[in-house]
Protein backbone atom coordinates (compact mmCIF):
# COMPACT_ATOMS: atom_id res chain seq x y z
CA UNK A 1 0.00 0.00 0.00
CA UNK A 2 1.14 3.55 -0.86
CA UNK A 3 0.79 5.79 2.23
CA UNK A 4 3.11 8.80 0.28
CA UNK A 5 5.19 9.37 -2.68
CA UNK A 6 8.46 9.08 -2.75
CA UNK A 7 10.27 11.80 -4.40
CA UNK A 8 13.29 9.47 -5.67
CA UNK A 9 10.18 7.42 -7.19
CA UNK A 10 9.08 11.08 -8.84
CA UNK A 11 11.67 11.89 -10.04
CA UNK A 12 12.71 9.71 -13.05
CA UNK A 13 9.80 10.62 -15.01
CA UNK A 14 9.51 13.30 -17.34
CA UNK A 15 7.93 16.30 -17.01
CA UNK A 16 7.04 19.18 -19.50
CA UNK A 17 9.40 22.61 -20.04
CA UNK A 18 6.04 24.01 -21.53
CA UNK A 19 2.92 24.44 -22.28
CA UNK A 20 3.04 23.62 -26.39
CA UNK A 21 1.60 20.55 -27.94
CA UNK A 22 2.79 17.36 -27.71
CA UNK A 23 3.36 13.97 -30.21
CA UNK A 24 2.10 12.13 -27.56
CA UNK A 25 -1.04 10.66 -26.13
CA UNK A 26 -1.02 13.49 -23.50
CA UNK A 27 -1.38 16.27 -26.42
CA UNK A 28 -5.28 16.44 -26.15
CA UNK A 29 -5.05 16.86 -22.38
CA UNK A 30 -2.55 19.39 -22.40
CA UNK A 31 -4.16 21.40 -25.79
CA UNK A 32 -7.35 21.73 -23.14
CA UNK A 33 -5.39 22.36 -19.72
CA UNK A 34 -3.61 24.58 -21.85
CA UNK A 35 -5.99 26.98 -23.36
CA UNK A 36 -8.44 26.95 -19.99
CA UNK A 37 -5.45 27.63 -17.91
CA UNK A 38 -4.63 30.51 -20.17
CA UNK A 39 -7.63 32.25 -20.63
CA UNK A 40 -9.36 31.93 -16.69
CA UNK A 41 -5.75 32.60 -14.92
CA UNK A 42 -4.46 35.99 -15.84
CA UNK A 43 -8.30 37.83 -15.88
CA UNK A 44 -8.35 36.35 -12.01
CA UNK A 45 -4.63 38.02 -11.43
CA UNK A 46 -5.54 41.30 -13.62
CA UNK A 47 -8.80 41.83 -11.66
CA UNK A 48 -6.92 42.18 -8.48
CA UNK A 49 -7.39 39.06 -6.66
CA UNK A 50 -6.02 39.26 -3.08
CA UNK A 51 -2.76 40.86 -2.98
CA UNK A 52 0.74 38.64 -3.46
CA UNK A 53 2.55 36.00 -5.13
CA UNK A 54 1.09 32.87 -6.87
CA UNK A 55 2.72 29.50 -5.82
CA UNK A 56 2.18 26.45 -8.66
CA UNK A 57 1.59 23.25 -6.56
CA UNK A 58 3.49 20.37 -8.47
CA UNK A 59 5.39 22.88 -10.54
CA UNK A 60 7.93 19.89 -12.40
CA UNK A 61 9.30 21.94 -14.93
CA UNK A 62 6.87 25.33 -15.01
CA UNK A 63 5.45 25.37 -18.23
CA UNK A 64 3.15 27.82 -17.14
CA UNK A 65 5.37 30.33 -15.10
CA UNK A 66 5.90 32.67 -18.09
CA UNK A 67 2.37 33.37 -18.05
CA UNK A 68 2.08 34.47 -14.18
CA UNK A 69 4.74 36.68 -14.64
CA UNK A 70 3.19 38.47 -17.25
CA UNK A 71 0.52 38.94 -15.20
CA UNK A 72 2.75 41.15 -12.87
CA UNK A 73 3.12 38.37 -10.58
CA UNK A 74 6.08 36.62 -8.15
CA UNK A 75 5.42 33.21 -9.22
CA UNK A 76 6.96 30.38 -6.93
CA UNK A 77 7.47 26.78 -7.35
CA UNK A 78 6.95 23.88 -5.39
CA UNK A 79 7.18 19.96 -5.47
CA UNK A 80 8.74 17.29 -4.15
CA UNK A 81 11.96 17.03 -6.20
CA UNK A 82 14.18 19.48 -8.29
CA UNK A 83 13.69 20.15 -11.78
CA UNK A 84 16.40 20.29 -14.42
CA UNK A 85 16.05 24.40 -14.25
CA UNK A 86 17.22 24.15 -10.53
CA UNK A 87 14.01 27.16 -10.17
CA UNK A 88 11.55 24.89 -7.61
CA UNK A 89 11.69 26.80 -4.53
CA UNK A 90 9.42 25.04 -1.72
CA UNK A 91 9.85 21.28 -1.72
CA UNK A 92 6.96 19.20 -0.23
CA UNK A 93 3.50 17.41 -0.80
CA UNK A 94 0.54 19.54 -0.67
CA UNK A 95 -0.69 16.79 2.47
CA UNK A 96 2.50 18.43 4.65
CA UNK A 97 2.49 21.84 3.38
CA UNK A 98 2.70 24.46 6.44
CA UNK A 99 0.78 27.59 6.20
CA UNK A 100 3.49 30.19 4.75
CA UNK A 101 4.55 33.97 6.61
CA UNK A 102 2.76 35.45 3.55
CA UNK A 103 -0.49 33.69 1.88
CA UNK A 104 -0.68 33.24 -1.66
CA UNK A 105 -3.10 35.55 -3.64
CA UNK A 106 -3.37 32.56 -6.05
CA UNK A 107 -2.15 28.58 -6.45
CA UNK A 108 -2.13 27.11 -9.40
CA UNK A 109 -2.58 22.93 -9.78
CA UNK A 110 -2.87 21.24 -12.93
CA UNK A 111 -2.98 17.55 -13.00
CA UNK A 112 -1.71 16.91 -9.77
CA UNK A 113 -4.68 15.90 -7.52
CA UNK A 114 -4.94 12.25 -9.14
CA UNK A 115 -0.97 11.47 -7.49
CA UNK A 116 -1.63 12.94 -3.77
CA UNK A 117 -2.00 9.96 -1.42
CA UNK A 118 -4.81 11.68 0.98
CA UNK A 119 -7.21 14.17 -1.17
CA UNK A 120 -8.85 15.60 2.19
CA UNK A 121 -5.69 16.50 3.63
CA UNK A 122 -4.23 18.10 0.60
CA UNK A 123 -7.31 19.58 -0.19
CA UNK A 124 -6.32 21.09 3.85
CA UNK A 125 -3.06 22.16 2.62
CA UNK A 126 -4.47 23.93 -0.16
CA UNK A 127 -6.39 25.87 1.66
CA UNK A 128 -3.61 26.70 4.46
CA UNK A 129 -1.68 28.38 1.18
CA UNK A 130 -4.44 31.01 0.32
CA UNK A 131 -5.16 34.14 1.58
CA UNK A 132 -9.08 34.94 2.34
CA UNK A 133 -10.45 35.90 -1.01
CA UNK A 134 -7.56 34.52 -3.01
CA UNK A 135 -7.75 31.94 -5.65
CA UNK A 136 -7.09 28.10 -6.45
CA UNK A 137 -6.76 27.11 -10.27
CA UNK A 138 -7.25 23.45 -10.41
CA UNK A 139 -7.30 21.02 -13.20
CA UNK A 140 -7.80 16.75 -12.51
CA UNK A 141 -7.98 14.36 -14.77
CA UNK A 142 -11.46 12.73 -15.28
CA UNK A 143 -10.75 10.16 -18.37
CA UNK A 144 -6.62 9.37 -18.75
CA UNK A 145 -5.10 6.78 -18.91
CA UNK A 146 -2.71 4.89 -16.16
CA UNK A 147 0.23 6.92 -15.67
CA UNK A 148 3.44 7.57 -13.44
CA UNK A 149 2.58 4.09 -12.29
CA UNK A 150 2.21 3.58 -9.46
CA UNK A 151 1.98 6.78 -8.30
CA UNK A 152 -1.74 7.40 -9.96
CA UNK A 153 -4.65 6.84 -7.50
CA UNK A 154 -7.37 8.48 -8.60
CA UNK A 155 -9.88 10.25 -10.79
CA UNK A 156 -12.67 13.10 -9.60
CA UNK A 157 -15.69 14.49 -11.37
CA UNK A 158 -16.67 17.73 -11.05
CA UNK A 159 -19.20 17.11 -8.27
CA UNK A 160 -16.01 15.37 -6.53
CA UNK A 161 -14.02 18.20 -6.91
CA UNK A 162 -16.91 20.87 -5.46
CA UNK A 163 -17.55 18.27 -2.68
CA UNK A 164 -13.97 18.65 -1.57
CA UNK A 165 -13.94 21.98 -2.30
CA UNK A 166 -16.74 23.12 0.02
CA UNK A 167 -15.50 20.56 2.97
CA UNK A 168 -12.12 22.73 3.44
CA UNK A 169 -13.18 26.39 2.98
CA UNK A 170 -13.46 26.75 -0.43
CA UNK A 171 -16.72 27.96 -2.16
CA UNK A 172 -16.78 27.31 -6.07
CA UNK A 173 -16.42 30.49 -8.46
CA UNK A 174 -16.31 28.12 -11.68
CA UNK A 175 -16.50 24.49 -12.74
CA UNK A 176 -16.36 23.64 -16.41
CA UNK A 177 -15.24 20.18 -18.28
CA UNK A 178 -12.56 20.08 -20.73
CA UNK A 179 -12.29 18.30 -23.77
CA UNK A 180 -15.20 16.27 -25.24
CA UNK A 181 -15.90 12.99 -26.79
CA UNK A 182 -13.79 13.60 -29.93
CA UNK A 183 -10.97 14.47 -27.86
CA UNK A 184 -11.63 11.27 -25.56
CA UNK A 185 -11.62 8.85 -28.08
CA UNK A 186 -8.31 9.92 -30.09
CA UNK A 187 -6.53 9.72 -26.58
CA UNK A 188 -7.52 6.14 -25.90
CA UNK A 189 -7.08 5.15 -29.77
CA UNK A 190 -3.51 6.41 -29.45
CA UNK A 191 -2.86 4.92 -25.79
CA UNK A 192 -3.31 1.46 -27.42
CA UNK A 193 -0.46 -0.40 -28.72
CA UNK A 194 -0.82 -3.04 -31.92
CA UNK A 195 2.05 -5.75 -31.97
CA UNK A 196 2.23 -8.59 -34.30
CA UNK A 197 2.33 -11.92 -33.25
CA UNK A 198 6.00 -13.42 -33.55
CA UNK A 199 6.84 -15.06 -36.55
CA UNK A 200 3.21 -14.40 -38.01
CA UNK A 201 3.42 -12.77 -41.84
CA UNK A 202 -0.36 -12.84 -41.70
CA UNK A 203 0.10 -11.20 -37.99
CA UNK A 204 2.70 -8.55 -39.39
CA UNK A 205 0.05 -7.28 -42.40
CA UNK A 206 -2.65 -7.10 -40.27
CA UNK A 207 -1.09 -4.99 -37.85
CA UNK A 208 -0.09 -2.85 -40.55
CA UNK A 209 -3.20 -1.92 -41.88
CA UNK A 210 -5.03 -1.79 -38.48
CA UNK A 211 -2.13 1.08 -37.28
CA UNK A 212 -3.20 2.54 -40.75
CA UNK A 213 -6.58 3.21 -39.43
CA UNK A 214 -6.05 3.90 -36.31
CA UNK A 215 -4.04 7.06 -37.53
CA UNK A 216 -5.84 7.84 -40.36
CA UNK A 217 -9.32 7.60 -37.41
CA UNK A 218 -7.21 10.18 -34.74
CA UNK A 219 -6.10 12.41 -37.70
CA UNK A 220 -10.15 12.63 -38.44
CA UNK A 221 -10.88 13.26 -34.87
CA UNK A 222 -8.10 15.92 -34.39
CA UNK A 223 -9.09 17.40 -37.33
CA UNK A 224 -12.80 18.49 -36.36
CA UNK A 225 -14.18 17.48 -39.33
CA UNK A 226 -16.46 14.39 -37.58
CA UNK A 227 -18.18 17.08 -35.18
CA UNK A 228 -18.12 20.07 -37.86
CA UNK A 229 -21.95 20.90 -38.12
CA UNK A 230 -23.35 18.54 -35.31
CA UNK A 231 -23.71 18.70 -31.65
CA UNK A 232 -22.04 16.31 -30.01
CA UNK A 233 -23.31 15.43 -26.24
CA UNK A 234 -21.32 12.83 -23.85
CA UNK A 235 -20.64 12.69 -20.95
CA UNK A 236 -16.90 11.77 -21.61
CA UNK A 237 -14.41 14.36 -21.18
CA UNK A 238 -10.67 14.65 -20.26
CA UNK A 239 -10.42 16.57 -16.73
CA UNK A 240 -11.86 19.03 -14.93
CA UNK A 241 -11.33 22.77 -14.70
CA UNK A 242 -12.31 24.58 -11.29
CA UNK A 243 -11.82 28.12 -9.80
CA UNK A 244 -11.88 28.05 -6.18
CA UNK A 245 -12.52 31.01 -3.80
CA UNK A 246 -10.59 30.97 -0.57
CA UNK A 247 -13.56 31.81 2.12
Amino acid sequence: MIDHVPAEGLAGFRHRKDSGETATRDRWTVRAVNAWVSSVLPPLLESGTAPGPVLDVGCAEQPFRPLVEASGRKYVGMDVVQNSAHSVELFSTLEDAPSPLEPFAAVLCTEVLEHVVDIDAAFAGLRRQIAAGGVAVLTVPFMFPLHMEPYDLRRLTLHGAEQLAGAHGFRVDHATRLGGLPDVLAMLVTDGSILPIPGSLYSKMKVGVLRAAAGAFVGLLDSGALSRRVIVNSNSYLSNGVVLRAI
